[in-house]
């Protein structure tokens, strides 16, 4: 008797063979990619967390001036500064902002910095230099809660009737659309809670 065909045994076992090997090559490949974005989405946190740190620096070293008051709302934060440049001290207006890229609806935090003199503000940036980009962002600030109780609630805007700085500023983003949401609180040490 000569053979001319597979037997149905014979299919069944090359089939799960088959099976097998595909299986395992696919979850390799699966967690290579995974491994990677998630390698990805560290580095990409990494920056935004030294970005955040150069912000709670100049954040911590404003103070109360009555030529630029701290203005503040959900997209937006203008502050003043003091910068030490060879041998003199230098008064410079921080304006960080929100921009919206109207085609992908990813925001970008951009800082300006202008230096301020007596009379007028000298624009030291024409564009403004770019921080990093996030799926969403905003700014709150620290207010006192109004039934007298313990600690404080967000608001998105620090009101012009406010005469002083916020105690806290917090900068909500989230990196990819329906990502983690990430809170980074500054505490200012010279600001007070908002009444």
């Amino acid at each position: 008797m000569t053979r001319r065909a597979f037997t149905l045994i014979e299919l069944i076992v090359a089939t799960l063979i088959m099976t097998i090997v595909v299986v395992s090559i696919y979850s390799t490949f699966s967690l290579g990619i995974k491994a990677w974005r998630k390698g990805s989405e560290g580095r990409s946190l990494q920056k935004v967390r030294i970005s955040l740190l150069k912000l709670q620096k100049e954040l911590k070293n404003t103070f109360l001036f009555s030529m630029i008051r701290f203005k503040g709302v959900s997209s937006e934060m203008v502050f003043p500064i003091v910068v030490s440049e060879e041998d003199k001290d230098s008064t410079y207006t921080v304006s960080y902002y929100i921009a919206e890229d109207m085609n992908t609806g990813v925001k970008s935090l951009i800082k300006k910095k202008m230096l301020f003199t007596d009379k007028e503000y000298t624009e030291t940036e024409d564009t403004g230099e770019f921080i990093f980009s996030a799926y969403s962002m905003d700014f709150e600030y620290a207010y006192e809660l109004k039934d007298d109780s313990e600690g404080f609630e967000w608001r998105g805007i620090w009101e012009e009737s406010q005469k002083t700085i916020p105690c806290a500023v917090r900068i909500n983003f989230s990196l990819d659309a329906g990502g983690e949401l990430y809170h980074k609180t500054i505490f200012i040490p010279q600001g007070a809670l908002g009444a």
